[in-house]
């Protein structure tokens, strides 16, 4: 995908699926890879429906939220605009940014997102991959993944998308996991967590693999960072997340945005060039 190299080493597997790292680019990707309507299939009952677990998820999910509001009126120098969030769930963050003025609308092949997005905020969601959708051109100011990169069977051809869609100067917002380095600390007790979610997670990318498929499909001024913090709603869990998120905000301003800890979710801005 990021390059044409054929040295590819396993550094998981997990049933009949494995994932390779590529020795020239660094990426890692699931093998073998699902069909394009297996990948699509996946994830139209990937998101459960009870209140208990949606509450879970907006409390989760609401630092981050916050965080990439900010990030995105800093970058833009602007408060409002028209913004799509690809991958939206349950339309946490289009419904925040359309408080904050925004007119914002979703992607989401999940028919319980996309009903409860719909149905809670008054939000325009469409259920088709973005691909499919076919936008006009320079459609948007903000185009937003969050936590969908890792599961799109080709990220180049989306992105790509985003770019076309985006109006010259507009921002993409990326929020991904970065979790190929906690694999390799644990060695073999990674089989014990599955924290590629196989199959879902097509890949996995690192700040240098996201700045290079960002740069191939058309993007400058890339700039990755933590982004906030999830707190999940599991004790362990959250302590964990903020623990990790705090020391990894604390290293990002240290070293003057130089290093970024590995392991932790990382958010990702760029410009459509």
């Amino acid at each position: 995908m990021l390059c044409n190299s054929i040295l590819l080493r396993p550094i998981y597997r997990k049933s009949d699926r494995s994932y390779l790292e590529c020795g020239e680019c660094g990426l890692v990707s699931i093998d073998p890879k699902p069909t394009d309507a297996g990948a699509v299939s996946n994830y139209r009952d990937y998101l459960p429906a009870d209140e208990p677990t949606i509450a879970a998820w907006e409390k989760m999910m609401a630092p981050v939220i916050s965080r990439s509001a900010e990030l995105l009126a800093q970058r833009l120098h602007r408060r409002t605009g028209n913004l799509l969030d690809v991958g939206c769930g349950y339309g946490f963050f289009p419904a925040a940014m359309k408080n904050r003025g925004w007119t914002a609308s979703g992607i989401e092949i999940s028919a319980t997102g996309r009903r409860y997005a719909q149905q809670h905020f008054g939000l325009t969601i469409y259920g088709k991959p973005l691909t499919d959708v076919h936008f006009a051109e320079h459609s948007f100011d903000v185009v937003t993944l969050f936590y969908v990169i890792e599961h799109l069977l080709n990220p180049v051809a989306v992105l790509q998308e985003v770019r076309r869609i985006l109006k010259p100067g507009g921002i993409v917002l990326l929020r991904w996991p970065n979790t190929t380095p906690i694999i390799k600390l644990l060695g073999r007790a990674a089989h014990h967590f599955d924290l590629y979610h196989t199959p879902y997670h097509l890949h996995d990318f690192s700040p240098a693999t996201m700045r290079r498929l960002l740069l191939k499909t058309g993007f400058i001024h890339i700039e990755t960072r933590i982004g906030g913090v999830t707190h999940p709603e599991r004790k362990a869990l959250r302590i964990a997340s903020v623990l990790t998120g705090l020391l990894g905000e604390s290293v990002f301003r240290l070293s003057m945005g130089k290093y970024l800890l590995p392991g932790v979710s990382k958010t990702t801005l760029a410009e459509r060039r």
